[in-house]
């Protein structure tokens, strides 16, 4: 048994690049969550990405023969709903995302803006337009707040990666001179926080397992927690070694926990 397996009770899992890649479930997957279970282990799953709602996850990974619950997936469209509600109900958000973003926040009470825009919210959005870059850019040079659901400069998919809403924030930043004030996604605390909650371990109990040294890796690093990157999603075994964010373990795939078994 990995040490892994024997030294956590709490597992995070990110889901792009490390349950699967799109369409494609990474090998021996089904494996690690049927040990999981058996070891009465607990685990939660989550992503930054905004292009699918929490019930779209949990029937995803159910037809993969993961088997798990709505409660145990947290996205960054959740935590950023969370925060808008509690902190600016009365504010009017214009999105750079998808219309399932985008309708998940109206659905929920989120005050989307027409004309007047108190806050730019940038998401993953794969129908971005010059339109879409102006009117935020029109609207941060007037004052208003600049959050985003995520910060990932890329999105894999199942042979190559995307382009994500990291770029278009970069763009905004460099055509206003204006930093993001808030991010809700990986490595936020926001969403961290949402994480712990689920599992309700301590922090020395648990580990985040993802395929990011951006997020995923930096997000346990700010919260004193362990964490294992997988080779299977966007980061390679040589960019980790000339990088500074460094994870407990490295994997080759989630698979490594339970092939020795």
């Amino acid at each position: 048994m990995h040490q892994i397996l024997k030294n956590f009770e709490g597992f995070i899992f990110d889901l792009d690049g490390t349950i699967y890649r799109e369409t494609k479930l990474i090998d021996g997957a089904i494996e690690v969550f049927e040990v999981l279970k058996s070891l009465k282990k607990k685990f939660v799953f989550v992503s930054n990405r905004t292009t699918s709602t929490k019930s779209e996850y949990c029937q995803k990974l159910n037809s993969f023969g993961i088997e798990c619950e709505e409660n145990q997936i947290v996205t960054s469209a959740e935590v950023t709903k969370n925060y808008l509600l509690e902190n600016h109900s009365n504010d009017k958000v214009f999105v750079i995302g998808e219309d399932v973003f985008v309708n998940y926040l109206r659905a929920n009470g989120v005050q989307m803006a027409n004309h007047e825009i108190d806050i730019v919210l940038v998401s993953l959005d794969r129908t971005l337009n010059y339109q879409k870059i102006f009117t935020a850019q029109t609207a941060l040079r007037k004052g208003a707040k600049f959050f985003a659901a995520n910060t990932d400069l890329t999105c894999p998919i199942e042979d190559t990666e995307i382009l994500d809403a990291g770029y278009t924030i970069l763009a905004l930043q460099n055509l206003t001179k204006r930093k993001l004030e808030k991010n809700f996604g990986k490595p936020s605390e926001l969403i961290f926080q949402e994480l712990m909650t689920r599992l309700n371990l301590p922090k020395d109990k648990c580990i985040l397992i993802g395929d990011r040294l951006e997020t995923d890796i930096l997000m346990a690093k700010h919260n004193q927690i362990n964490s294992a990157l997988v080779l299977s999603g966007v980061t390679s075994r040589e960019y980790v070694e000339h990088s500074e964010i460094k994870p407990d373990f490295v994997l080759q795939s989630i698979y490594d926990l339970v092939k020795q078994m």
